[in-house]
Order: C-alpha cells, then structure tokens, then sequence
C-alpha cells in the first residue's frame, strides 16, 4: 500500500520535454541533435550580443571596465561621456545620453555588472591585425601574440633602433646592421639611445630636483567656468580663487584655445600683493590624485616654470599645460568641478 503522507510531502517534478516540445517518451530527435543546433546558433547570438552592447555614441565595443549607462540603460563608453560632457560645458548646457535625451552627469551614470562581464566574454576585433579575439584575451595577445604588433630589434641591446611589425622582425634581425658593428661604434649607438631616453624624462626630473627647494608648497584649485560659454569664442578664460603662498597672495589662471581641431590649454602665475622682495617663483601643475580617477593622474604632465614676480598685479608668461593625449584634456574639462594642483617652489 503506497505511503500516501511521503507522497504528499514529496516536491513535484516536471517532466522533462525535448526540444520539439513532446513528452519524455518521444525519441526521434537525436541525442546531439540540440548540441549541435545550439553550436549553430552561438555565432548569431554572439553577433546580436555585440551590436547590443555598443556604444549608442561611437558605435564601437566599450571596454568591460568603462562602459557606463544612462537612468534609461542605454550603453556609453568613457570617451564618449567624456566627449558629451566636456561639450556641454564649453556650450553651456546640459549634457544629454544622444539616444533618449536624458540628463547625464557623473553623479547619474552608472556601470552595470551584467553588462561587463558580458562585454568580457565578447569578441573583439585586434586594433592591429583585424582578428576577433575575446575580451579577457585580448590584453595578451595585443602582448605577445599578435603577428603586427609593434616591437624592437632583438639586438637594441647593440645600439639598434628598428621597430617594426613582429612577423618582419625575424628577416630584420637576420641581417641587422649592428651586428657587423665594431665595439665603438656600438657604444656610440648606446650612448645616443641613452641621450634620447633621458630627453624624454628630463622635464620629470627637473620638477622632482625642485622639490629638494628651501621652501615648497601647493594648493589644490577649483578654476571657475566663464558664466557664458560657446564653442563660437575663439578662447575661455578660467581663474582660481585666491590663495596665499610664501606670505603673498597668487591667483591662477588658465586660458583654453578652442582650435578647429584641438583644445590646447596654457597657464599663468599672478601675484596679488607687493612682495617684500624680488621673487624667483618655480611651479608647475599636476593633477590632484584624491579627486581624480587613477587613469588621469598622468593626463598633466609636470613640466617646471619660472618667473620673477617683484610688483602687484605682475603675471608670468602664459605657458602650454602639456597634456598627455587629446582626450586628457576632454577629461579635464568633463570633470565636474576642475581642479589642478599648482605646486610653487622658492629657493
């Protein structure tokens, strides 16, 4: 007699229907029939993944760590927020997603975990030899599989300065030059890398020098947009608040060139009070890192500046606020307060 109690207790269980929607008993479908229709789909899924996932903005695959969303969902990847942001502000209005005109701000953008990991497991095409390699996969074969990669010479190591393709470099180091090269004539080829090496880092060094100066301070400045703003102006001009360093008071200012085809920023030093004595003043300017994203503690780069400063109202020349790339600057202009940190040394 059946034990109706367990029976009751007992979780009902659906039973299983194969793909063509009959019941457990139909068998004229082939085992692996599903497997192999489910491996037809998968390159179309992933296709009508993809085109989901672009960016609303560029129409390219953001990458899984810098892909954002509107309040209404739609995909936008960092540039191009960065892009909407720092345009808005130069024109003065609201920075809208351009597919659902909602507001978008920093504050309002959100990332989405699903979204990311998917983007992770999606194929993307190589920059450099155009073959479509999965997210995760991508940094390593960029690095040590791609066949167009950029490398060196093997022999770099003997004064020689070939970059190329990586699938040219072996015919290249077969017959490289350097290897025919006498012993002074390679040291002559090391010692001009090792002058190119250091021209390159020599302003970095010149501003780690002066922080070694009798007296160094900085400040950290929120520069304040022009109250009417337009690409149409050929210039905008921003100024920070007053601030007061080796007992005077200073002002920055920074004035931003609207180009046809870049933004180029330059920057000047103005003493507000009469100094006691003639000044020699040495600052540049940096990026704060407590109200930055790490990406962006490199966009200014460090490059020393000098001035003597020995009446009121006196300013330095505006100088170029080297950027590291174009899309450094909309990054500074897209934040939503700007800020620099001005770093002022005298000896």
């Amino acid at each position: 007699m059946p034990n109706t109690e367990e029976d009751a207790t007992r979780p009902y269980k659906r039973q299983r229907l194969n793909m063509d929607g009959g019941g457990a008993g139909d068998t004229d479908q082939p085992a692996g029939s599903s497997a192999v229709d489910a491996a037809r789909t998968e390159p179309e899924l992933s296709e009508r993944l993809r085109k989901v996932m672009l960016c609303t903005v560029c129409l390219e695959l953001p990458h899984p760590d810098d892909s954002y969303q509107c309040t209404l969902g739609h995909i936008v990847c960092e540039d191009c927020v960065t892009r909407l942001l720092a345009e808005a502000a130069l024109n003065s209005r609201d920075a809208q997603c351009p597919h659902c005109r909602t507001h978008i701000s920093w504050q309002e953008l959100t990332k989405n975990l699903a979204v990311g990991q998917t983007l992770w497991e999606l194929p993307k095409n190589c920059s450099d030899c155009e073959q479509q390699i999965e997210y995760k996969s991508l940094a390593k074969h960029l690095k040590t599989e791609c066949t167009k990669r950029l490398v060196h010479c093997k022999y770099r190591c003997l004064g020689c300065i070939w970059q190329g393709c990586q699938e040219d470099s072996a015919q290249h180091e077969a017959s490289c030059s350097n290897l025919q090269m006498s012993s002074d004539e390679i040291l002559t080829a090391l010692s001009t890398i090792d002058q190119l090496e250091q021209m390159a880092v020599q302003p970095l060094r010149q501003c780690h020098r002066q922080l070694s100066a009798q007296r160094i301070s900085y400040e950290d400045l929120d520069l304040r947009w022009p109250q009417h703003t337009s690409r149409l102006n050929a210039e905008l001009r921003f100024q920070s608040a007053t601030i007061f360093v080796f007992e005077e008071s200073w002002r920055l200012r920074v004035k931003l060139v609207l180009g046809a085809t870049e933004l180029r920023l330059s920057y000047s030093l103005k003493i507000l009070s009469s100094p006691r004595e003639i000044l020699l003043v040495k600052y540049f300017a940096t990026l704060p890192a407590i109200h930055v994203r790490a990406k962006q503690l490199m966009d200014v780069e460090p490059q020393l500046n000098q001035a003597y400063f020995n009446m009121p109202g006196q300013s330095s020349d505006f100088k170029l606020l080297p950027m590291s790339c174009p899309i450094a600057t909309y990054r500074l202009l897209a934040m939503p307060r700007i800020k620099l940190r001005l770093w002022m040394m005298l000896n």
